[in-house]
């Protein structure tokens, strides 16, 4: 505690901030950088706004948002188009499989968004059309052909 007639004491605080024995090796206590000091790399020039190819990467981005998400949509449907098995551990693991099928599409977005950062905008691209091709929901596609067929929508 601080006495009315102190000063400030910095010695208890330099004391505080060091180890014994760091006079004898030359060292002294570790100081902090004067709030005036330039700080290193403050010369450097400013970054620029936008990197090259930024704009195709998004446009690349909004272009595959929408087919994301009805692929999204494309799988809730499919889910309920299936039964769940009547016992209730496979019950609850279908529920699951179900749940991380709905989820499947916005992860894979999301993932591709982000580690393809750095890469090239034809990266990216081929990323997300690569997901559209695995994650289609064959059910609402093989119910929907059957449909077309059955009532000579295809001939």
């Amino acid at each position: 505690m601080a006495r009315a007639g102190d000063v400030d004491d910095f010695d208890a605080d330099d004391e505080a901030l060091s180890w014994a024995g760091d006079e004898e090796q030359g060292r002294a206590a570790p100081r902090l950088r004067e709030p005036e000091a330039p700080v290193a790399g403050a010369g450097v020039a400013e970054e620029p706004d936008e990197a090259p190819g930024s704009g195709r990467r998004r446009a690349a981005t909004v272009g595959f948002a929408l087919p994301y998400l009805v692929l999204t949509v494309g799988w809730i449907f499919a889910v309920q188009f299936s039964d769940s098995p009547s016992e209730l551990f496979a019950g609850i693991l279908w529920q699951f499989g179900e749940f991380l099928t709905i989820l499947a599409a916005p992860l894979w977005f999301a993932a591709t968004l982000t580690l393809t950062r750095d890469s090239r905008p034809l990266v990216r691209v081929g990323w997300l059309a690569l997901g559209l091709g695995v994650l289609l929901p064959w059910p609402v596609l093989i119910r929907f052909l059957a449909a077309l067929q059955v009532t000579g929508g295809l001939s």
